[in-house]
């Protein structure tokens, strides 16, 4: 289960700055949202899967990972690859904003900013956000017993390969995963060994099964350089 308050939004404000955090929380608090923080990319991560908020508020500059690169991480994390993204930073430059907006940020605010143009930006990222398409994905229940799965209520039978390979991608939903990655982890290869068709194979059999278009996959997607990931709902 993921934590949400049911009529209100909740808002994560990530800033490696703790006084820039609590400027952004009580400014949207008093407005009614919920602000949950994060100083650095690893932890708004992990609370953008369990929160799934409604708005992100991104500073360009973290400790451990750029804004921008990060932007662009969360853009291919199911729940929130659609979550609005108002990026902060204070670069003036019209050229580092074009940046800012490439990565997959939907709006972006210059520092230091008034209070009631935050508020009016998150304001109209959430009246954007309700627009949008409802979520198009097909909804996945793996049922052990007979290895099989539910793909949108059709029953599918998979190999044990394929049924271990599907439970993997579905336990780490918002991970990216190599083909040395599922050698290793999945399959218990040492590092650097195994054959990387191994997976390519079971990866395109699943397709096959579980696909409308394999030739066109959305569930599995692969991107370059970064691996597959899960894009679905599972339940």
């Amino acid at each position: 289960m993921y934590a949400r308050i049911h009529d209100m939004n909740t808002i994560l404000a990530i800033d490696s700055d703790s006084n820039m955090r609590a400027i952004i929380g009580r400014t949207l608090q008093r407005e009614g949202h919920r602000v949950i923080e994060a100083e650095d990319a690893k932890t708004a991560l992990r609370l953008a899967r369990e929160y799934r908020p409604d708005v992100i508020i991104l500073d360009t500059a973290l400790s451990d990972m750029s804004g921008l690169e990060l932007c662009a991480h969360l853009r291919t994390m199911p729940y929130v690859n659609h979550t609005p993204i108002l990026m902060l930073s204070a670069h003036q430059g019209a050229q580092f904003a074009a940046q800012a907006l490439d990565s997959g940020s939907d709006d972006y605010l210059r520092k230091p900013f008034a209070a009631r143009e935050l508020n009016a930006r998150v304001r109209a990222l959430l009246r954007r956000s309700r627009k949008q398409q409802p979520d198009t994905r097909i909804t996945l229940h793996l049922q052990a017993d007979s290895q099989s799965v539910l793909v949108n209520n059709r029953r599918i039978t998979l190999t044990p390969t394929e049924f271990s390979l599907l439970e993997y991608l579905c336990c780490h939903l918002d991970e990216h995963h190599t083909t040395a990655s599922l050698l290793t982890n999945l399959w218990h290869y040492p590092d650097g060994s195994g054959d990387a068709a191994l997976v390519r194979n079971h990866i395109r059999n699943l397709r096959r099964k579980i696909e409308t278009d394999p030739d066109r996959p959305a569930v599995i997607v692969s991107l370059h350089g970064r691996g597959y990931i899960l894009n679905a709902r599972v339940v």
